[in-house]
């Protein structure tokens, strides 16, 4: 077995030029065999892989947008849209899988206690790189559905998206910089209300609640403009 830490380690070793000897440096041949053969049998990873069923039992896994709260959704978009720069895609990797593979006793996602946030981390490092991708590729793959089918337009559109995209090439400006850095936060004031006292409620909502009403509130939205655009037309004949 590969452990999510040891990919980790493999992969960090190729960027940067070091080879795998260092990786190997204390291993006895056999397990030197032995991790060659697992690598062999890992590589390249698929994005069809399933979970095994003690690493289900072991952890509450979110691989459904649905299920998830807004404050830990804000949290997995901000990494995965590239609002949070790291050095490795590695890096990265792991810090959506500490917010979509959490500790079996949550029932509700916190993230306040450090301690168990360090317990779930380490455990996450240790368990086999095959489940945790598993479960990054399951919500990647629920997330693509939810946002640019089921409910496309509500937070992104594929052409704003690929803009968006291109934004991070250059520098923004004005209003385009305040639109980027409060969008996220803009939502939560829209949800609550412009209610600040609100504002933990708003980020605990699950997001089958959230999607159905932001969804609303753009088909509104556009009626509504659609109306004054055709009022100003009107008052022009």
């Amino acid at each position: 077995m590969i452990t999510f830490g040891q990919h980790i380690e493999i992969n960090k070793c190729i960027i940067d030029g070091v080879g795998l000897d260092e990786m190997f440096k204390d291993f006895n041949a056999s397990d030197r065999v032995n991790f060659i053969r697992s690598i062999e049998e890992v590589y390249p990873i698929s994005k069809d892989i399933t979970s095994s069923d003690e690493f289900k039992d072991s952890f509450t896994v979110y691989d459904n947008v649905m299920d998830i709260h807004l404050g830990q959704f804000i949290m997995l978009e901000q990494i995965i849209t590239g609002k949070e720069n790291f050095a490795y895609d590695v890096d990265n990797d792991i810090e959506i899988a500490k917010l979509v593979i959490r500790p079996k006793q949550h029932k509700e996602f916190d993230n306040e206690d450090q301690s168990l946030e360090k317990e779930n981390t380490d455990n996450i490092l240790k368990s086999s790189v095959l489940d945790v991708y598993s479960s990054i590729y399951g919500y990647m793959k629920d997330r693509e559905y939810v946002l640019f089918e089921q409910f496309s337009g509500v937070f992104y559109n594929v052409k704003d998206y690929d803009e968006e995209e291109q934004e991070e090439k250059r520098e923004l400006i004005g209003e385009d910089l305040f639109n980027n850095q409060w969008y996220w936060y803009n939502i939560v004031r829209t949800l609550a209300q412009e209610d600040i006292r609100r504002y933990n409620e708003i980020y605990m909502l699950k997001m089958s609640t959230v999607l159905p009403e932001m969804s609303y509130l753009a088909q509104r939205n556009k009626i509504e403009q659609t109306k004054a655009r055709q009022q100003r037309m009107s008052s022009k004949l």
